[in-house]
């Protein structure tokens, strides 16, 4: 009797031990799962523009890579995700007159498309920062002080981007966090003459913002800004670039900025590339590269739900003699709800150096390479057209365009492209037009064309490149 008793007690008990291991193991799978599922909002995909090179050549060749974010936001309302908007507004003595009256009515009218769970601040540079407003929740009431705040603004003094691009970032910083999303807005209509110049450090400082974060938009109102700087900060800032020629489109410009930020699901995207020791990556879409450890990486900013961007890749390889390069391990960090996910491209890529040019022509893929023309080729060209027309090179400016012409027309001649023949055509045609236009006439007005035009074909250039419309 004593052993059964006992039997039963041990049975009894190994059931209890079973069932709560059960139960634990549950428990720990409810609470797992969630956090180990892989949440697929962006997808990469790729391809080569041509899978065989000439060995005689110049070892490039394209890549096309596409980021696709799943349209995760369809049935949620833009009015459920709300923003934190920091405006760090130009006001130097330069800004006078419709620029900065525009400028305030753009932001006004902008304060009363934000509800009371978005944020706004406002940072006013001149020869020092100066905070005009701390990050507020936009109630009505504040509303009325903001409004009131923004138009007793005087433009006067010199331009210190650097202060005011900072007392942005510590703004986002030393805020208590609301789960907005971030956006900083900096506006300059001239260079930067106070304070930090060197715009090496000043797009060091939007690193550092996007970093945290806090993405940069850079937006140049007028001819007299350094567009290379604008850019720059864009770009490190992880955030977009926008030339004004004229300050009416402000308000477009921050609202767009606005709703777009309402709209983001993947944000902080770092794209990173094995590369073995004879592959280099040349350019990126436009996006600064940079090398380490055997990587090479971009970071092309933000994906909008349901959005998707192709950027073309250039890599270069020694192509002497007939061998063979593989492409592969490409792999993207994202944010997603207040984590970092992983997308990867399982796909490898290999291209192939030949002797026979005509077998390299042959194997150049129509769709892809027809794209990289229309979209990355040209926009180069016209960077290095706008470049030239700043610099007073109108001869230069035109032997690169018959150089590009050439250059295109011969592959063009074996794929058959009929969009490329138009862009050879008709878009090269309208780029000479510019180019001697620009020289054309008394010399006060061939230096305004040169400021106005290659500001244009340079903003061009960066939509083109980076897939931004």
């Amino acid at each position: 009797m004593k052993k059964e008793s006992l039997k039963t007690v041990l049975s009894t008990s190994f059931l209890i031990v079973i069932t709560f291991l059960a139960i634990g193991y549950t428990k720990m799978r409810e609470n797992k799962i969630p956090e180990l599922k892989y949440p697929d909002v962006v997808r990469l995909s790729g391809a080569l523009t041509e899978e065989k090179i000439f060995t005689k050549g110049d070892g490039r060749f394209g890549f096309s890579l596409v980021l696709d974010a799943d349209n995760v936001l369809k049935n949620v309302c833009p009015d459920e995700r709300n923003v934190d908007m920091v405006i760090v507004l130009d006001q130097s003595g330069s800004m006078s007159g419709k620029k900065i009256s525009d400028a305030k009515q753009a932001i006004i009218k902008l304060l009363s498309a934000l509800s009371d769970q978005d944020r706004f601040g406002l940072v006013g540079y001149a020869n020092y920062a100066q905070i005009h407003s701390g990050l507020v929740n936009v109630t009505p009431a504040n509303r009325n002080h903001l409004e009131s705040i923004v138009r007793s603004i005087q433009p006067d003094g010199g331009t210190n981007l650097g202060e005011g691009l900072n007392q942005g970032l510590r703004m986002l910083e030393t805020s208590h966090p609301a789960g907005n999303t971030a956006k900083i807005m900096l506006v300059s209509d001239g260079l930067a003459n106070q304070g930090i110049t060197d715009p090496q450090k000043l797009t060091q400082m939007a690193e550092n913002a996007a970093r945290k974060e806090f993405p940069v938009c850079a937006v140049g109102v007028g001819t007299d800004f350094n567009e290379m700087l604008m850019t720059g900060i864009a770009d490190r800032g992880m955030g977009g670039y926008y030339f004004l020629e004229t300050p009416d489109s402000f308000f477009q410009v921050f609202s767009k900025e606005f709703y777009n930020s309402k709209r983001i699901v993947a944000s902080s995207i770092e794209i990173r590339i094995p590369l073995s020791d004879d592959v280099i990556l040349e350019s990126a879409g436009g996006y600064p590269v940079t090398l380490k450890n055997g990587y090479a990486s971009f970071c092309p900013g933000e994906l909008l739900s349901g959005a998707t961007r192709r950027l073309f890749l250039q890599f270069r390889v020694p192509a002497q003699k007939e061998r063979s390069f593989k492409i592969s391990g490409i792999e993207a960090s994202y944010r997603y709800k207040d984590k970092t996910w992983y997308s990867r491209l399982r796909e490898d890529f290999s291209v192939y150096c030949v002797n026979d040019r005509d077998e390299a022509l042959a194997s150049i893929n129509k769709n892809e390479w027809e794209q990289k023309v229309l979209q990355s080729d040209y926009s180069s060209l016209k960077e290095e057209v706008a470049f030239d027309i700043k610099r007073g090179k109108k001869q230069d400016a035109l032997n690169k365009i018959d150089m590009y012409r050439e250059k295109q027309q011969v592959v063009n001649a074996v794929v058959g492209s009929d969009m490329v023949s138009e862009n050879l055509d008709k878009d090269l045609r309208s780029i000479e037009e510019t180019v001697n236009d620009t020289f054309n006439g008394p010399q006060c007005e061939i230096e305004k064309k040169q400021k106005t035009y290659s500001k244009s074909l340079q903003f061009e250039a960066y939509k083109g490149k980076r897939d931004r419309k």
